[in-house]
């Protein structure tokens, strides 16, 4: 008997404004995936990526047709998943709620499921926040709402306004000398001024700037950025598959990886590169890309995975939802326990489902 897995599109207002370097957005959309065994319920998301405007609606009739005739009871339905070729974020939904359903029929945490027998996942991970604002004044209030949470790392978006993004660094600099920062231009910087942009923010003591380089860039020109550059460089977007990670491991392109499940492909696939990190050395810090109180609780299961004690990780984008589709997990003296109940952690609202692809 075939399993059944049950798609529910969902679009959600912000409340706050989600400035970067693509766009400005205003709502989230994606699709809630949900898979039961044996009485035991696992959650997935498959999250849009912030600045794609495409119809969930149609985006759960495709999910529907890549699964069907696929049994997810069978030890190979990943297996035959991926001979379909499914997107990074379908799979990654699809895959988050089989695990967690998995996890949940033994009883175990995401997090301790996927660590495996033996080993300790963390029970708690530090969040960093994230700056959008556009004003250096405003860029300093977000910064001290942070602080007052017991957030002591701040990663801000920055564009290909240069002027204006050293002030902004430079203010949140002159009124918080100990908090941490980071860089995140989303591919925006160009090769001709990157490292002169780089230069000039080491004033600020910057933890590492984040993909600073437009998409396609040879991974030559970041196995220079990382020789020459006195801020460390951290690789986001570049680092989509496990061979995408040997292949800037190899060339030393990177100081830290970025890792996103959405963009991964789920919780498997990021305990993999993280394990991958850890043999190499390399730093690693997990974030999520606006998703859902289902997103962020996967996110801060793999985050759980990652070697202790952990760096800041960017889960805290909660904020930016006027309303969600369930609970997401709290920030508590700067970071987020990570659920111990069986499972992913948390079920969304009955609201969130009135829709069932």
């Amino acid at each position: 008997m075939t399993t059944p897995i049950a798609i529910f599109p969902y679009s959600q207002a912000l409340s706050t404004p989600y400035r970067w370097s693509k766009g400005t957005q205003h709502r989230r959309g994606g699709l809630l995936v949900r898979v039961e065994i044996d009485g035991n319920v696992g959650w997935g998301e498959a999250a849009l990526p912030p600045h794609v405007d495409y119809d969930t609606a149609i985006m759960a009739t495709q999910c529907r047709a890549l699964i069907e005739g696929l049994d997810p009871l069978a030890p190979d339905f990943l297996a035959r998943l991926d001979e379909r070729e499914p997107s990074a974020r379908l799979r990654c939904g699809i895959s988050t709620a089989l695990h967690s359903a998995l996890a949940a029929c033994e009883g175990k945490s995401l997090s301790a499921y996927l660590a495996g027998d033996g080993a300790s996942p963390a029970s708690e991970v530090p969040i960093n926040e994230l700056v959008t604002d556009e004003e250096p004044k405003a860029c300093v209030q977000r910064v001290g709402e942070a602080l007052a949470r017991g957030q002591n790392m701040v990663k801000v978006k920055c564009t290909q306004e240069r002027e204006l993004d050293i002030a902004r660094i430079g203010a949140i600099r002159d009124a918080f000398p100990d908090i941490g920062i980071r860089l995140d231009p989303n591919e925006s910087w160009s090769p001709d001024w990157a490292l002169g942009q780089l230069r000039a923010m080491a004033q600020f003591n910057i933890d590492y700037c984040e993909e600073p380089l437009p998409r396609g860039t040879p991974m030559s020109f970041y196995t220079r950025l990382c020789a020459e550059s006195p801020v460390p460089i951290a690789l986001d977007d570049s680092v989509r598959t496990p061979f995408h990670a040997e292949c800037i491991i190899t060339l030393g392109a990177a100081h830290v990886f970025i890792l996103k499940a959405q963009r991964l492909g789920g919780p498997d696939v990021t305990a993999r590169i993280i394990n991958m990190a850890r043999q190499a050395g390399l730093r690693c810090v997990v974030t999520a890309s606006l998703e859902s109180a289902i997103g962020l609780h996967l996110a801060l299961h793999c985050a759980a995975l990652l070697p202790q004690p952990i760096e800041p990780c960017g889960l805290g984008t909660a904020r930016f939802f006027a309303s969600d589709v369930g609970d997401p997990p709290p920030i508590v003296d700067g970071a987020m326990f990570v659920p111990e109940t069986p499972g992913l952690g948390v079920e969304p609202y009955p609201r969130a489902l009135e829709t069932a692809a």
